[in-house]
């Protein structure tokens, strides 16, 4: 019998960069509204923790001081260390700190005004659950025997029935949400512009609307929203309800904003009504690090801030600007500048200066042929760091425009030299992480036995689910073409391959060593189909029935026992990446759970399709290892906000990577 004691991790707490004397005015901030604005490493989050950290120990409730940041990850980060940082300021342990996103700040404003008024509370409305009824509802444009309800225009008919049509209409329904217009306004719009795919739009967002509120009238009871109509749902709550609204400005004595830049319209709104007419706001932005565009983030906020946010006084807010680079020496900040010229906006934060006693840094420009041997020199570069240099392997990362696309040269590269590397969830998709991909395709060939293809096939069996190198492979397409040759059967062993893993019957001829990975898969998709098939089955039903029958539990678990025995570097490679897939593999149980939750009656293709159309990593709450020393693979997006003594870009000359562009394919 095991026991196990969780432990919380202590909260890292960053040195006070409190020498500037930019950053001890902001501190010491307390009236009125404040515009602080800086480039990277300048301090502002660190300039926050104090700020917060110093009105709790003048003696302000934390239930007071309202923290407001862009995501659920990004709060619950920033709540640890102000709490670790207040800890250290007050030498006590006090209540936790309200750090909230804005949809979460709005869900708990919504959520205690239901419990007042004796109403259940609202709920989220999740992407799959939105996807579901904007697919249901454009089927009816489809429908040869009824005319199109909404007036589709031609051109756009054909990508009706596809999962990136309903994805798109559903971000554009999200922006005008933010934005404050209705179906009204976004006809008028379209009318005006002579944009009729709008008008359709319209159209549809009018019914998608009624329909919304037909399920909560009819189903659960409580009002459901999605992010974007959440935050503007509170924000219309406190408009209409004088009371409320003057209760809430009351509660809350101070409020700091963190990333101003990634903030909308209907954020900035709600922000007004609970912090404007001079109650003590500070926001932080750098106006050039906006990473939120693509779901309907504004920077152009950040100049307007001054004049939107006013003094008691009538006056527009103070602006300062943190001028002091405590992340980059001389020469990092002179090639930064050099890139940042090509910038629009105000350009007067860009002008950092170093600490005085900052190293000057190093910045090397490669150029290389091909991508094989730029990964073959990063990986050599971050071995002589670490090697000879000393820099430990946690303290450096790699910075990929695309980690679909540029990992697997680059991870090959680091593990053939011996370079620990760690992909953290949060910064790749879902069904990208290597441990998940055969899981949904497994699922996917299961319940759409169309699917099941060459390709998909030979995807299959390579995976840990068949465990097939390509010896193996060969050796049981020449098995399964002889048998069929000795019959007079001439296909291709493509489609003899396919059909035993649809009727493993035919591999009992098969040399049986050849045949195991065919049939382990040919078994498990049966399993699938069976668990599928069973009344009021869900998709983690499903992914259950796979899971115990797979046997990857049991394989990764002992990859992890046997490293602890006998810590042979081999066996710490393969412990490193059973854990890493394990991870994974809660983050999918988790999302699956979720989903059940929120649609309790939805097939198992309405998961793979949610689960499959993410193109940015979706947030977990699924708990994940301590990798340990490591040096980490991630995104541009991703690396916002963090720090390594060593940071390689790799592939910046290409033109790969993310293209959000395309989101705006049909709408503009």
């Amino acid at each position: 019998m095991h026991a196990y004691r969780l432990v919380r991790r202590p909260a890292q707490d960053g040195p006070a960069r409190l020498d500037d004397p930019v950053q001890r005015q902001v501190v010491a901030h307390t009236t009125g509204p404040l515009l602080v604005i800086g480039g990277p490493g300048t301090g502002k989050t660190e300039t926050l923790i104090e700020a917060v950290a110093a009105r709790v120990a003048e003696g302000t409730d934390p239930e007071r001081i309202l923290v407001l940041t862009f995501g659920r990850r990004d709060a619950s980060a920033l709540r640890d260390r102000i709490e670790a940082r207040i800890v250290g300021v007050t030498g006590r342990v006090v209540r936790e700190p309200l750090v909230r996103s804005f949809s979460a700040y709005a869900f708990g404003l919504l959520r205690r005004a239901a419990a007042e008024r004796g109403e259940p509370a609202p709920r989220l409305l999740t992407g799959p659950e939105q996807d579901l009824i904007i697919r249901e509802l454009l089927e009816a444009a489809v429908d040869d025997s009824a005319p199109d309800p909404y007036g589709w225009p031609e051109e756009l008919r054909p990508a009706l029935r596809t999962r990136a049509f309903a994805s798109q209409l559903r971000d554009l329904m999200q922006r005008a949400a933010e934005r404050g217009i209705g179906p009204d306004e976004l006809a008028r719009l379209g009318r005006r512009l002579g944009r009729a795919d709008w008008v359709a739009a319209a159209r549809f967002l009018r019914e998608y609307i009624a329909v919304l509120a037909l399920r909560d009238a009819t189903g659960r009871g409580s009002l459901a929203y999605d992010n974007a109509e959440l935050v503007r749902a509170a924000a219309r709550m406190l408009t209409d309800d004088p009371a409320l609204l003057e209760a809430e400005r009351r509660r809350l004595r101070y409020v700091y904003v963190d990333e101003l830049a990634d903030t909308d319209p209907a954020q900035i709104d709600l922000l007004s009504l609970i912090a404007g007419g001079g109650k003590p706001l500070v926001a932080f932005a750098d106006p050039d690090s906006s990473t939120y565009a693509f779901r309907g983030a504004d920077p152009t906020i950040v100049g307007e801030f001054p004049g939107r946010f006013r003094t008691a006084a009538g006056a527009p807010a103070r602006t300062v600007t943190l001028g002091t680079s405590y992340r980059c020496g001389a020469a990092l900040l002179a090639a930064t500048r050099r890139v940042a010229r090509r910038l629009r906006g105000p350009a007067a934060h860009r002008a950092l200066r170093p600490r005085p006693d900052a190293p000057p840094g190093v910045v090397e420009v490669r150029v290389f042929r091909t991508v094989t041997s730029e990964a073959a020199y990063v990986a050599n570069a971050l071995r002589e760091a670490h090697l000879l240099d000393g820099v430990p392997w946690s303290r450096m990362a790699v910075v990929v425009r695309s980690t679909a696309r540029q990992l697997p040269p680059l991870q090959r590269a680091l593990h053939a030299v011996g370079v620990p590397t760690v992909v953290h969830a949060e910064d790749l998709p879902l069904h990208q992480q290597p441990a998940v991909a055969p899981l949904l395709l497994l699922l996917r060939c299961a319940v759409e036995p169309r699917r099941l293809d060459e390709e998909a096939a030979v995807a299959l069996l390579h995976s840990p689910l068949g465990g097939a190198d390509p010896l193996a492979e060969r050796r049981l397409r020449q098995g399964l073409r002889a048998l069929a040759l000795a019959s007079g059967d001439r296909r291709p062993s493509g489609e003899l391959l396919v059909e035993a893993l649809r009727d493993p019957s035919v591999l009992a001829d098969v040399e049986r060593g050849w045949a195991a990975p065919a049939k382990a898969v040919a078994r498990l998709l049966a399993t699938a189909r069976e668990a599928a098939a069973a009344p009021g089955a869900t998709v983690e039903d499903v992914l259950w029935a796979v899971w115990r029958d797979s046997g990857l539990a049991d394989r990764w678990l002992g990859a992890i026992g046997r490293a602890r025995a006998d810590g042979a570097e081999t066996a710490h490679w393969r412990a490193l990446a059973a854990d890493r897939d394990l991870d994974a593999v809660m983050a999918l149980f988790d999302t699956a759970a979720r989903f059940v939750d929120r649609l309790p009656g939805a097939r198992t293709e309405v998961f793979l399709d949610h689960v499959l159309g993410q193109e940015v990593p979706s947030d977990t709450r699924a708990p994940v290892g301590d990798r340990g020393e490591a040096v980490r693979l991630l995104t541009a997006h991703a690396a916002k906000g963090l720090e390594w003594d060593l940071v390689v870009v790799a592939g910046g000359g290409r033109g790969g990577g993310a293209d959000w562009a395309r989101r705006g394919a049909c709408w503009g």
